[in-house]
């Protein structure tokens, strides 16, 4: 699969040149800043902070504020308006406490129940990959 580039209106939308967001797709190695890969369709969204007056920012002051290149699902899932890093770090927290908790109990020779992780989840959840 080939990443897609953007609409001229959508580089406009976020104050980007082409060579500006091929940088940003370069850096990333063209895939997802978040779950590392390319969904089929090759499009990657350009994600940005959700910060006041975002609406009637200027395009080149909107440039700023735009944090890197992510799939559709990615986008809507977890970077959705008010993530923040604090939030980002609680749920991650939250996830590891539960991790702790069923922990095998190497103790009493003992192990809990538990959920076998699917590394392949986010990448299942692309809409139209195999």
């Amino acid at each position: 699969m080939e990443l897609l580039t953007p609409s001229p209106p959508t580089l406009a939308k976020y104050g980007l040149s082409l060579a500006e967001w091929q940088v940003i797709a370069d850096q990333q190695g063209g895939v997802c800043a978040v779950c590392r890969t390319l969904p089929a369709s090759g499009r990657l969204v350009i994600d940005h902070a959700h910060g006041a007056g975002w609406k009637k920012m200027p395009p080149e002051l909107r440039k700023q504020h735009v944090r890197g290149l992510v799939c559709y699902l990615d986008n809507f899932k977890f970077l959705q308006r008010g993530m923040s890093i604090v939030r980002a770090r609680s749920i991650a927290t939250y996830l590891e406490a539960y991790e702790e908790r069923h922990q095998p109990d190497n103790r009493r020779g003992q192990t809990n129940d538990r959920p076998q992780e699917d590394h392949n989840l986010a990448r299942e959840s692309h809409p139209g990959d195999p």
